[in-house]
């Protein structure tokens, strides 16, 4: 970058102040510094300018690292803006991989096992051969392991191994394709044999390019150990085990025969028999019993009802309360109610009358039908107790003649049961002793084992060796993983690298992080094609996001927390076609619909574009930037280039460029510090609209005037390093910068920063109307940088200090079929 200009175009050319032949407000255009006088011999921001290297040593997370400050944020932002190129390094990682896995020779892999035992039985208290020829190792296997490896890996055990690999594989071992025995003790050299963690398994992995061979040779591997281990056992002391084992098999006899007599005792006695039928009894007789019981209570209820009933028949006056159980005590209660009722009506009846009355006479008699009703219902009553009560006594007879005859029958079931089990107890105790003696015997016998054992060393192969199908070597996960993590981690780095480099803003992370800026607002952008629509879009749609985005700005500088600095504001850019005018306009528009009162003035004094918005013709006599060329001594009179505005409280002072003279010496002047002052005192708000910083260095002179700065910035389009020097350079002036406006975003994409996006400021092109001449030159339509075009311009001015860039087409604007014009 340091070889061409960043903003002015290539490095042939020379930096031009207004570009062209022509001013638009007529007059010639002179050079603004020539070639190499004002920014150095590269154009803005050179390396060799007077402003020097325009990024100056940058924040300090970004110093001496090639790929910046690396946060998880950035690292997804950045994943997802260039996956592509990441996907390309995965790409090549795995073309590398498969290459690689493609020229590698397949080796296969078969494993056998065995288990390794010092002593067959572990009997506690027994201590094996081992143990007391090696009694510092005790039960380390691994020790015991390793002292074996060396016989185990001998040429005497290799020798063994190849016949027994020829002895079982004669027709593979005969052809010519047959290995040598050199490469047979070749593969099996390379073999490895391990021990597993933590157990007596041993592990032997034999490799051949051969999945045959690799298999039968770990097979012979485990047969020749386990045949050596069995050579080393063959002393065993078989006399001393037959001997016992005799008397063992003899007692077992014994037993045997003892349990068959028992089992026939038991059968011909139906001892169990006897047990379940004494079980049985005993159930029936308890639930007879329990039944005896029932009845009895149930006859002397029987018999007190009975006695009840009587006395009441006998006198009915004396019916008192009767059990709900009696026989047909609902009945007998109905009609004792009713007799009671007649006797109350008779008594009523004879109070009021004489006993010869006929209401008397009448309830009389039904009162003695009413009371033989109540008799009979008695008489009823004793008649069905009657026959319960015999039914239950019969009953309880029959009871307690069958649980008589079942206690004589229990009784004569104890008697067999006592007899059989007399019989079966001394067949019990006989074949007790007879197992306590083959115990004691088979005890011995074990005992006999263990000692003729204890020095026997036993191999026993693990599980059937498996013909492998898949090689082992190139490993496919190995290599492709280490591939595609090397490239994943390239291509990060790479992009990390690449994003670094390029240098810009895209979210609010890389302005607030990186840059250490507060972020003001976030301008929506707004699909308008003149620049005159844009800036008044505020007054047509008061509703609209954009008006509401400038209401927020506007009610955070009113805030107390930024009162006291926003009386008069600089809004600035580092380059051109960040929305600077548009936006100290929708400021400007929205104090003055706040009820302030708002002057708007231009101090871009090279580019002056103000008159043209607001739809104000000026002449030399009403331009500030002539006034303030032609002031002399005294104060001139301000308000004279006052000029109202189709906005209520909003005034406008316009400039025209100045005549023969440098705009950077009339900001030196004093009479720029008078102006301040007199708006101050008659103005609530001041917006200042600057030149861009990038491109001219009025700015400083005007920052340190004005109570606050405001700086643009693009999505997409702001660079990190012209900022981090225009921010670090005011605030060494000693300017009050307030913050970030981001402008031109697009609201309808879920991200309010999103990467890839291409469109020009409000529609109306990257170029603001500056281009690389910053000038006025007259514009041929549908040339790059003229305005005309507004893709071009916004591919042209997204990545101006590389030509090479292809240019992508911005989108259509959605409203206003209006050709652009000139200026725009």
């Amino acid at each position: 970058m340091a070889d061409k200009p960043l903003y002015y175009g290539s490095s042939k050319s020379t930096p031009m102040y207004y570009g062209g032949n022509q001013p638009a407000y007529g007059g010639k255009s002179p050079m603004y510094y020539g070639a190499s006088r004002a920014y150095g011999q590269y154009g803005a921001y050179g390396s060799y300018g007077s402003y020097g290297n325009y990024g100056g040593n940058g924040p300090q997370e970004d110093s001496g690292s090639i790929v910046g400050k690396v946060t998880i944020g950035r690292m997804l932002r950045v994943i997802s803006q260039r996956w592509l190129s990441i996907f390309v390094f995965l790409l090549i990682g795995l073309i590398v991989s498969f290459a690689i896995y493609s020229i590698s020779p397949q080796i296969y892999e078969a494993t056998s096992e065995f288990i390794m035992d010092t002593r067959r039985a572990s009997r506690p208290g027994i201590a094996s051969s081992v143990d007391e020829a090696m009694p510092d190792f005790g039960n380390n296997y691994a020790e015991i392991f390793n002292t074996r490896l060396s016989s185990w890996r001998s040429a005497e055990i290799l020798k063994k191994i190849v016949k027994k690999y020829k002895d079982k594989n004669q027709l593979k071992t005969t052809g010519g394709n047959a290995p040598s025995d050199d490469e047979l003790f070749g593969i099996l050299a390379e073999s490895q044999m391990e021990l597993q963690r933590n157990s007596r398994l041993i592990t032997i992995s034999v490799r051949s390019k051969d999945p045959d061979l690799a298999k039968d040779l770990a097979e012979a591997y485990v047969a020749a150990i386990s045949e050596q281990a069995e050579e080393e056992n063959k002393r065993r002391v078989e006399d001393k085990v037959r001997e016992v084992h005799e008397q063992v098999l003899q007692k077992q006899r014994e037993r045997t025969r003892i349990s068959e007599e028992l089992s026939e005792f038991r059968i011909t006695n139906k001892v169990d028999v006897l047990h379940s039928r004494r079980d049985t009894l005993k159930q029936s007789i308890a639930t007879t019993t329990a039944s005896i019981l029932e009845l009895e209570r149930r006859v002397t209820e029987l018999e007190e009802w009975a006695k009840g009933l009587n006395e009441v028949q006998a006198n009915p006056e004396r019916f008192g309360v009767l059990d709900s159980g009696a026989p047909r005590a609902q009945e007998i209660l109905t009609e004792f109610n009713a007799m009671q009722k007649a006797a109350l009506e008779l008594e009523g009846l004879r109070r009021i009358y004489t006993d010869e009355h006929d209401l008397v006479i009448g309830a009389s008699g039904a009162a003695d039908a009413a009371k033989q009703r109540f008799l009979s219902a008695i008489k009823r009553a004793l008649d069905t107790g009657s026959t319960n009560l015999k039914t239950a006594r019969k009953q309880l007879d029959s009871l307690c003649k069958s649980r008589e005859e079942m206690q004589n029958e229990l009784q004569g079931t104890e008697q067999h049961i006592v007899l059989a089990e007399s019989g079966l107890g001394k067949l019990e105790g006989e074949r007790t002793i007879q197992d306590s003696l083959y115990e004691e015997l088979y005890k011995s016998e074990m005992k006999l084992r263990e000692e003729a054992m204890k020095d026997n060393e036993t191999i026993r192969p693990g599980r059937e060796v498996v013909r492998p199908n898949r090689p082992v070597l190139p490993n496919p996960y190995m290599i492709f993983g280490i591939g595609v993590a090397l490239s994943l981690a390239l291509g990060v780095l790479f992009v990390l690298v690449l994003d670094n480099l390029e240098d810009t803003v895209v979210n609010l992370a890389d302005i607030e992080g990186r840059l250490a800026l507060k972020v003001l607002a976030v301008l929506p952008h707004v699909r308008r094609k003149r620049r005159e629509h844009v800036a008044k879009f505020t007054v047509e749609d008061k509703y609209s996001q954009f008006s509401e985005a400038v209401a927020g700005l506007r009610n955070l500088l009113d805030s107390p927390r930024y009162e006291a600095m926003s009386h008069c504001l600089l809004v600035i850019s580092t380059q051109p076609g960040e929305g600077k005018t548009i936006t100290s306009s929708s400021i400007a528009i929205s104090y003055a619909q706040a009820g302030k009162r708002v002057l708007h003035v231009d101090f871009d004094l090279r580019r002056p574009r103000l008159a043209r918005i607001w739809g104000v013709e000026l002449d030399k006599g009403r331009s500030f930037s002539h006034t303030l060329q032609q002031a002399s001594s005294e104060i001139p009179d301000f308000g004279a280039l006052v000029n109202k505005t189709s906005v209520e409280n909003l005034d406008m002072i316009g400039s025209l460029p100045p005549d023969g003279v440098s705009p950077a010496t009339i900001f030196g002047s004093s009479v720029v510090s008078d102006f301040f002052a007199w708006a101050r005192a008659h103005y609530d708000r001041v917006i200042i609209d600057s030149p861009p910083y990038g491109v001219v260095g009025d700015v400083v002179s005007l920052a340190t005037l004005v109570d606050g700065v405001l700086i643009m910035c693009c999505p997409d389009r702001t660079h990190f390093k012209p900022i981090q020097y225009c921010s670090r350079s005011l605030a060494e002036a000693g300017a009050n910068i307030l913050g970030v406006v981001v402008n031109d975003v697009e609201v309808s994409n879920a991200s309010a920063f999103s990467p890839g996006r291409h469109h020009g400021s409000y529609g109306y092109g990257y170029g603001y109307g500056y281009g690389y001449g910053y000038g006025y030159g007259p514009h041929k339509r549908g040339k790059k940088g003229d305005g005309d075009n507004p893709a071009e311009d916004a591919n042209a001015s997204a990545n101006p200090a590389d030509p090479s860039a292809k240019s992508e087409p911005a989108p259509s604007p959605a409203v206003d079929t209006e050709e652009l014009t000139d200026d725009d």
